[in-house]
């Protein structure tokens, strides 16, 4: 038996009548058995949902996600959950507290430290360009610290609940333990996070004291560099791309108008900053580009997942379709590099196939990544979303991997040359060896061209 494969068309570039003619056209032509295999719900009917606009808000306190209440299963939560049990301590030392004992509990790099001066986050009188925080991540962690500061701050990705934040006191305890923090959703609960607990980054310009001029408040790997890092320092090499880092200050932002270079390919930031509070004296250039990454794509699948727990449908499914597949990313015109050894930390953390290759592998001349899918498909907050969601998704994914070049531009924008079949066949080999609970239809041969 035959099943067909509709390939999701992004309305975002099709107008409604295009759209129709498209998408009878792929129901008539695009034929895969191998779905013939593929799970009894996806052969029910289309579950009832509300349809609701992408800037809607969504009520997450509400049954069954009820973000304030129930279990969790973040990793800062199971942490914490050892730390009550006494089967795991934490140690604290006179120069860092418990900074870098949590880091390595957690298992993110300090090669991942980024420094921010814009004053756009807690502890806004103690940050500034000479006291920057700083932030350290991994695949699902978040941890910001400020020398000076009361408290460290977590941010930890639940697979249904979204991003749950705490906080940790900076003085020493007999039995530390995280505190969960609901306050910082004024700010991570908006649009700028997509109406769901979520994560924020954002590029401001600033004064000379990190008060913040005039900048972006979303970014994401869609945004080119000319736009981001407003109100960061940076460290690495880029060429002739320009960014908005290591500006602050009216007469130095002008400045930078005149010469685009101005503060640029710097490998310390010592020269704005007493290093010595830090664990490092880098804000590595591509620890950037992945947060830029991860932080857009943490929140469009935790709405995803959202949206499917309370009945709600939008369009943030083909929005996280695109953005897993890099289809908008801007354009690099690299070499880049950065100043630590995070790059190869981030690399050796991926899962490989037969043949040695992993979504986790950089590019980092023309784009960010050399096979286009991201490794956040690996993530539990991907992997545990709402079954019938995460299937819509991985078969969606399928059929652009194995989307015939009239399909590929007809459907999705975009040309073979821009998304070649040698990359759409390397990454769903990738994915066959490497990525638990796949689908069936994913394990039958290739389509062919």
């Amino acid at each position: 038996m035959l099943t067909h494969q509709r390939i999701l068309i992004n309305c975002r570039y099709r107008s409604k009548s295009k759209r129709f003619y498209l998408l009878a056209l792929l129901i008539l032509n695009i034929s895969v058995a191998a779905f013939a295999d593929e799970p009894l719900i996806a052969r029910k009917p289309t579950e009832a949902r509300q349809e609701i606009d992408f800037k809607d808000s969504i009520p997450f306190g509400l049954k069954p996600v009820e973000y304030g209440k129930g279990a969790l299963s973040d990793p800062v939560s199971v942490m914490n959950q050892r730390l009550k049990a006494k089967t795991q301590k934490l140690a604290y030392d006179a120069e860092w507290g418990y900074l870098r004992n949590v880091l390595k509990s957690l298992n993110i790099p300090e090669s991942s430290q980024l420094m921010v001066f814009s004053k756009t986050a807690l502890n806004p009188r103690l940050i500034k360009p000479t006291n920057p925080r700083v932030v350290y991540f991994n695949d699902d962690v978040y941890v910001g610290w400020v020398p000076g500061a009361r408290a460290m701050e977590l941010a930890s990705v639940d697979p249904l609940r979204g991003s749950i934040f705490y906080e940790l006191e900076a003085k020493a305890a007999t039995q530390p333990q995280f505190v969960r923090s609901e306050q910082c959703l004024s700010c991570h609960g908006g649009s700028s996070s997509l109406r769901i607990p979520g994560l924020l980054i954002r590029s401001f310009l600033t004064d000379l004291h990190g008060r913040p001029i005039s900048g972006y408040s979303q970014i994401s790997h869609d945004k080119p560099l000319a736009k981001r890092w407003g109100g960061w320092y940076v460290t690495g090499t880029h060429g002739d791309m320009v960014h908005l880092g290591n500006l602050f200050g009216k007469e130095v932002i002008e400045e930078s108008k005149e010469n685009p270079a101005f503060r640029s390919n710097l490998e310390f930031v010592d020269v704005f900053v007493d290093t010595s509070k830090y664990l490092n004296p880098h804000s590595d250039l591509v620890a950037h580009l992945i947060l830029d990454h991860q932080v857009h794509g943490h929140n469009l699948i935790t709405r995803v997942s959202m949206e499917q727990q309370l009945g709600l449908k939008s369009d943030v499914e083909d929005r996280l379709l695109r953005y897993l597949l890099f289809l908008d990313e801007a354009e690099l015109t690299g070499p880049l590099k950065g100043t630590t050894d995070y790059q190869t930390w981030f690399e050796k953390q991926g899962k490989r196939d037969a043949q040695g290759r992993s979504l986790k592998d950089f590019d980092l001349k023309t784009r960010l990544f050399r096979h286009r899918l991201s490794y956040l498909i690996y993530t539990d907050s991907f992997n545990k979303m709402p079954a019938a969601a995460r299937l819509r998704i991985l078969r969606e994914i399928y059929a652009f991997l194995n989307a015939t070049d009239a399909e590929l531009e007809q459907a999705w924008d975009v040309t073979p040359a821009e998304f070649p079949v040698s990359e759409r066949r390397a990454i769903q080999q990738i994915v066959a060896e490497t990525l638990p609970d796949l689908p069936e239809f994913w394990k039958q041969p290739e389509k062919q061209q």
